[in-house]
């Protein structure tokens, strides 16, 4: 094998070192201005429970999210009673362990506790060993930390975390085919969610004013921004995420240069079949320099397989693609609260133009959408935005 040139690893070296610098800078940064919002609640069982609990979403306008921790503090007493049944003395073993598993839309994780020895124990026929509830853990702490796959806790909503606690036991009898054993548990969890972010006040560049993303049509999302006091040779490069996290870089704008200030707008042209919360967030480049806007997030399709609502932040009308042939529709526009706000209907149409005939407060409201000849019903959520 010949020597490796010298020219090309000079130039190998530099590319990563100014690479490492870059990362390093813009996590250094970050890592001054990190933050961490909690959560957390009691929970108690008596050695088996599956919780669903509900925590608020991580709010994109707050900084840039790096991590989830879910954590479970379990504190637990256990007791028992074994007789021996076997017409000769046998060795019983008696261990106890906990087991944590935490899942969030889908992605499940397990946490085992290393079984905890309770005792050996030699019975004659017809002996028994008991125990009233004593201390079995103390302040066991099991911990899943997420960092790829965050999208599930962004938004301005909640997210439901499912949780399920068990204090298992293993006992093993030696030259014993018959005996008996009960036991009694009980436990109490403080679970907490953390999430650790950078704030926005070193994400957000201080020359961007405004930055929106709109659902403008079923497969496009309108990005608009305003800067003040911008440097002439900024790049402005359009980057998208699908789970909040990883975001990859779909265009690159100039900037004007405008000393004073300018808008800018783009639209997003979404991969075919795009469902779901789409993330987007500005990287700022002057000249090596990196800033970042706050995360957007975007709603993209509803409930109904093809449902699509636009503009979503709306303002003074929304238009409903129902993704179908023609049809007969009837369609209602619901307050958070569930109350009926506007109700209009539509004959032979699939696209649903339904202006606001009243002044719509800002704020998230649902529309229910009846299909009259099939008698089928979606449901989809919007928000309406001040148009100041």
């Amino acid at each position: 094998m010949g020597r490796p040139d010298p020219f090309l690893l000079k130039n190998l070296c530099l590319s990563i070192c100014i690479g490492m610098l870059i990362h390093s800078r813009s996590y250094g940064q970050c890592q001054n201005y990190q933050a961490t919002k909690s959560y957390d609640t009691t929970l108690s069982n008596t050695g088996f429970a599956v919780y669903t609990l509900p925590f608020p979403q991580f709010d994109p306008d707050s900084g840039l999210l790096i991590s989830v921790k879910l954590s479970a503090n379990v504190t637990s007493s256990y007791g028992f009673n074994l007789t021996n049944l076997n017409p000769t003395p046998a060795t019983y073993d008696l261990t106890v362990g906990q087991e944590d598993m935490y899942m969030v839309s889908g992605r499940p994780s397990v946490v085992r506790m290393t079984p905890k020895p309770i005792g050996t124990y030699t019975l004659g026929t017809g002996e028994s060993e008991s125990q009233a509830l004593f201390p079995l853990i103390t302040n066991n702490v099991t911990v899943d930390s997420i960092t790829d796959a965050t999208g599930p806790f962004m938004g301005k909503g909640n997210v439901s975390v499912r949780y399920m606690s068990f204090t298992y036991t293993s006992l093993l009898a030696y030259n014993s085919p018959a005996y008996t054993f009960s036991s009694s548990t009980i436990s109490a969890t403080k679970f907490s969610m953390s999430y650790l972010y950078c704030r926005t006040g070193i994400v957000l560049a201080t020359d961007l004013t405004r930055f929106t993303a709109t659902l403008a049509a079923p497969s496009t999302v309108q990005l608009d921004w305003s800067t003040v006091n911008e440097t002439a040779a900024r790049q402005y490069e359009i980057q998208r995420s699908e789970d909040g996290h990883s975001f990859t870089t779909t265009a690159t704008m100039n900037a004007n240069g405008d000393l004073s200030s300018a808008n800018y707008t783009y639209n997003d042209v979404l991969p075919h079949g795009a469902n779901g919360n789409v993330f987007y967030r500005l990287q700022m480049n002057d000249n090596g320099k990196f800033t970042w806007s706050p995360v957007k997030q975007v709603s993209v399709g509803s409930s109904g397989k093809n449902l699509r609502i636009y503009p979503n932040p709306a303002t003074d009308h929304i238009d409903i693609a129902t993704g179908t042939p023609n049809g007969d529709w009837q369609v209602d526009i619901l307050s958070a609260s569930g109350g009926l706000v506007q109700h209009a209907a539509f004959l032979q149409s699939n696209l649903l133009h339904l202006p606001f005939s009243n002044h719509l407060s800002a704020g998230p409201y649902f529309v229910r959408i009846t299909d009259l000849r099939g008698q089928r019903v979606s449901i989809s959520s919007f928000i309406v935005r001040d148009p100041g």
